[in-house]
């Protein structure tokens, strides 16, 4: 959500993909190809509720973290492009073998009692990665559960080239054009005019209109270090 203050657009960076050159890339060798060298749960697929939610045979219903995919209609609200393609993608994966393993996040429920994990099939392929790769979600990032980040980061990068799913007619929306209309999820393009530090966090000013906040428990996602050079340069 955009919060006017000081003639300025303030929000919180939770989803970080324009950034990549700015992101430590300190994956593990397990998260090369987005794998994992242990689950914390193995079970089986019940259900698929859209791109990124689905239920277990026990019961359980998983939210699968990392990723975001297209909203399905719901409410008199239209579905977004792609989101009946990103349900049948992930349905897909369970035609024929309906086990899956999972990684709990580090907060391993949400507020609406969602088992907070990443998905594996039973060949240890990463289910967010496909996804994202496929281009039928993009990353994203809500600390402490931050695993795996630096890859579906490069996932996502790969359809973003491909111009696969979601990417094929992507507009990046200019900094100082922004309205309070401009909500959900998109690309925004900018310059870095000013980078402020308080304790409330770094404040990235782009363009006198949009300023972009990293929380201070959120700085070990990022290299700090070198955050001035960011400075006058042009960002997506």
């Amino acid at each position: 959500m955009f919060v006017k203050k000081d003639a300025t657009l303030r929000l919180f960076l939770c989803l970080l993909v324009c950034f990549s050159s700015f992101f430590y890339a300190s994956a593990t060798l397990a998260e090369t190809d987005c794998g994992s060298d242990y689950y914390d749960k193995n079970s089986h697929v019940r259900f698929v509720y859209d791109g990124d939610t689905l239920r277990l045979n026990n019961g359980d219903k998983v939210r699968l973290i990392g990723i975001n995919t297209p909203e399905l209609a719901r409410n008199n609200k239209a579905a977004e492009a792609f989101a009946i393609e990103a349900k049948n993608a992930l349905k897909t994966l369970f035609d024929e073998d309906k086990s899956i393993a999972l990684v709990f996040g580090k907060d391993k429920k949400d507020r609406y009692g969602r088992l907070l994990a990443h998905g594996f099939l039973a060949n240890g392929e990463n289910i967010q990665a496909r996804l994202l790769k496929q281009g039928y979600a993009s990353a994203i990032t809500f600390p402490p559960n931050a695993k795996f980040t630096a890859c579906y980061l490069k996932m996502e990068r790969i359809a973003r080239c491909n111009k696969a799913g979601i990417w094929q007619n992507t507009a990046i929306l200019q900094a100082d054009s922004l309205s309070r209309k401009d909500i959900g999820f998109h690309l925004i393009q900018g310059k870095v005019l000013a980078i402020d530090v308080n304790e409330k966090g770094t404040w990235l000013k782009l363009n006198n209109k949009l300023t972009v906040g990293i929380r201070p428990d959120n700085y070990s996602l990022f290299d700090l270090k070198n955050i001035n050079t960011l400075l006058n340069q042009v960002i997506i």
